[in-house]
């Protein structure tokens, strides 16, 4: 019985060695997963930050230059007589 014994332990050996392997590929695509989105996220925070200074230096410009949109005739326009913006229908 022991040779038995022997052989299904060797089985169960050999097949936890392969959930081992498979746990460490799992926890590698984990952390490679988890990376990529720490870079992706960095890489937003970037892009925000630079929108930012540039919807800021556009602002600027249009506040230094007299062409505020609020103020601007290019802005939407108002009907006369609800104060609701003008629209036309199909």
């Amino acid at each position: 019985m022991i040779p038995t014994y022997g052989g299904v332990l060797s089985a169960i050996e050999k097949a936890l060695w392969e959930l081992m392997e498979e746990y460490r590929g799992v926890g590698k695509s984990l952390r490679d997963l988890v990376e990529g989105q720490e870079r992706n996220t960095a890489q937003l925070e970037r892009i925000g930050a630079t929108m930012e200074w540039r919807w800021g230096s556009e602002e600027e410009s249009r506040k230094e230059s007299g062409n505020d949109m609020e103020g601007s005739e290019d802005g939407p326009r108002e009907s006369q007589g609800r104060g609701t913006p003008s629209s036309t229908s199909c």
